[in-house]
C-alpha cells in the first residue's frame, strides 16, 4: 500500500510523535538502572545489603518481563481497533505506572514488590507503544522516498534516550547532589519522566490514524483474532527476526550497559572518564544509527544489520586490551545495524503487522533480562567483576552468531517470497 506519497515534512511529524516513548524508555532504563542500585538500597532498606541490592535489581528489570506481553496484546488491540488507539492507551498506562513509582512510600520491602509490579505494568506499557510506534512510523514512512533512514528516527530514540541519561548522571556527579538524589531527587527524575510520557500520550491523539489501516477497516479486512493469525501464519518470521535482533539490545543492555562502567572502573578508570567516553560513544552511536537507515535504503536493510552483526562479533574481543577506547568501536558497529532495523515492520502483513512487530519488539528485551537477572549476577559472584569478563563475551558472540544465521535464514526466506531486503 505505498501508492500514496505524502510529503516528507507531514511523514516527519508523524515519526516525531512516535517515537517520545521510545525516548523516554531508554531514558528510563538507563537512569533507573543506576538509581536502582545507587539509591533504591537506601531508601527502602535500614542498610545495604546484597539481598538489598538483588531485590532492587528485580524490581528494576520486570520491565522487560513486560516488554514482550505488552507489544503482543496492545499489538492485538493495533491490529483490531487501530495503531492510534494502542499507542495512546500504552504510553498512558507506562506514564501512570511511572508516576506511581515516584509516589511510593519507603515501606522496605512491601515498597519494593510494589515497584517491581509498577514496573511489569510500565513494561506492558512501552512494550506495546515500542510496537505501536514503530508499525505507525513505517506505515507512513513507507508513502515517502526514504523509508529506512525515517525509521531510522525510532531506533535512534533508544541512543537519545542513553545521551539524556548520561548528561544527567553526569551533571548529579558534578553537582555532587547526592543526598538530593536520596531524598526527592530520585523521584522527580521518574516522576518527569512520567508526566513527559503522558503529555505525549495526548499529543498522539492529534497524530492521523495509519492510512493502511484505515483502508484495511474501509475494506472490511481487519483479522477478528490478531494474536492468534499472528502466531499461526507469522510465528516463522517472528522466531527469525527475533533472533537476528537480539545481538544489539544484548550489545547495549548487557555489555556496554551496565557491565562495561563497572568493568572498566574496577580497573582503575576514573569513572567519570568512563562517563565521558561513554557520552563521546553515544553521539558517534546515535550518528551511526541515522547512517544505518540511509544504507539500508540503498543496499537493503539486511545486508546492514548483517555487516553490523558481523562487526560486533569482530570488535567485541578488543575489550580484552582493557582499552577504554575499545568500547567506541562495539558501540558504533553495532548501532549502525540497529538504525537499519527499523524496516522490520515490513516483513508482515499489514493485518497482522501491529501484533507480529510488537511482538518481536518485545521479545528482544527478554534477552537482556535473563542476562542481568541470572547470568550476570551469578557470573560476578563467581568470577568477580574482571573474572567475568570471558564467560559475558562468550555468551554474547554466541548471540550474535546466532543473529548472523538467522538474517541469512531470513534474506533466503525473503528471496523465495520476493520480499524486501
Amino acid at each position: 500500500m505505498k501508492y500514496t506519497k505524502l510529503p516528507p515534512k507531514f511523514i516527519k511529524v508523524v515519526v516525531f510523535l512516535s517515537t517520545i516513548g521510545l525516548i523516554i524508555e531508554a531514558y528510563d532504563f538507563f537512569s533507573i538502572g543506576i538509581i536502582s542500585t545507587a539509591i533504591w538500597p537506601y531508601v527502602f532498606f535500614k542498610g545495604v545489603s546484597s539481598s538489598a541490592v538483588a531485590f532492587s535489581i528485580f524490581a528494576y528489570a520486570t520491565i522487560l518481563i513486560g516488554r514482550p506481553v505488552g507489544g503482543a496484546i496492545f499489538g492485538h488491540f493495533g491490529d483490531k481497533i487501530g495503531r492510534k488507539f494502542s499507542m495512546f492507551w500504552s504510553l498512558f498506562l507506562s506514564g501512570i505506572a511511572m508516576l506511581l513509582v515516584a509516589l511510593i512510600p519507603p515501606i522496605g520491602i512491601i515498597a519494593i514488590l510494589l515497584i517491581a509490579i509498577l514496573r511489569f505494568a510500565q513494561g506492558l506499557g512501552l512494550g506495546g507503544d515500542g510496537g505501536s510506534s514503530i508499525v505507525l512510523s513505517f506505515e507512513y514512512a513507507n508513502k515517502g522516498d526514504k523509508t529506512g533512514y525515517f525509521m531510522s528516527f525510532p531506533m535512534a530514540a533508544a541512543i537519545l534516550g542513553i545521551l539524556l541519561g548520561l548528561v544527567g548522571v553526569i551533571l548529579s556527579e558534578n553537582l555532587e547532589s547526592r543526598i538530593f538524589l536520596l531524598s526527592y531527587g530520585w523521584r522527580i527524575l521518574i516522576g518527569i519522566g512520567s508526566i513527559a510520557l503522558m503529555v505525549s500520550a495526548y499529543l498522539r491523539m492529534k497524530v492521523v490514524e495509519s492510512l493502511d489501516f484505515k483502508e484495511l477497516s474501509r475494506e472490511g479486512n481487519v483479522d477478528p483474532s490478531p494474536i492468534k493469525s499472528a502466531f499461526k501464519i507469522c510465528w516463522k518470521k517472528i522466531i527469525l527476526l527475533t533472533l537476528g535482533m537480539a545481538y544489539f539490545p544484548v550489545m547495549l543492555n548487557f555489555v556496554l550497559y551496565p557491565y562495561s562502567i563497572e568493568l572498566y572502573t574496577k580497573l582503575g578508570f576514573v569513572e567519570k572518564q568512563v562517563m565521558m567516553v561513554f557520552l563521546v560513544g553515544s553521539i558517534l552511536a546515535f550518528a551511526f544509527t541515522l547512517l544505518g537507515g540511509y544504507l539500508g535504503d540503498k543496499y537493503g536493510w539486511k545486508k546492514v544489520v548483517l555487516i553490523s552483526a558481523i562487526g560486533s562479533l569482530v570488535t567485541l574481543p578488543i575489550l580484552l586490551l582493557h582499552n577504554l577506547l575499545g568500547l567506541i568501536p562495539l558501540y558504533v558497529l553495532s548501532s549502525l545495524g540497529w538504525g537499519a532495523m527499523g524496516m522490520y515492520a515490513s516483513e508482515f502483513i499489514v493485518k497482522l503487522r501491529n501484533t507480529s512487530a510488537g511482538t518481536v519488539f518485545g521479545l528482544i528485551g527478554l534477552f537482556p533480562a535473563v542476562l542481568l537477572l541470572i547470568v550476570l549476577p551469578l557470573s560476578i559472584t563467581l568470577y568477580g567483576i574482571v573474572g567475568s569478563f570471558m564467560p559475558i563475551m562468550a555468551i554474547s558472540e554466541a548471540i550474535t552468531v546466532l543473529s548472523i544465521v538467522s538474517i541469512f535464514t531470513l534474506m533466503r526466506v525473503n528471496k523465495n517470497e520476493g520480499g524486501i531486503s
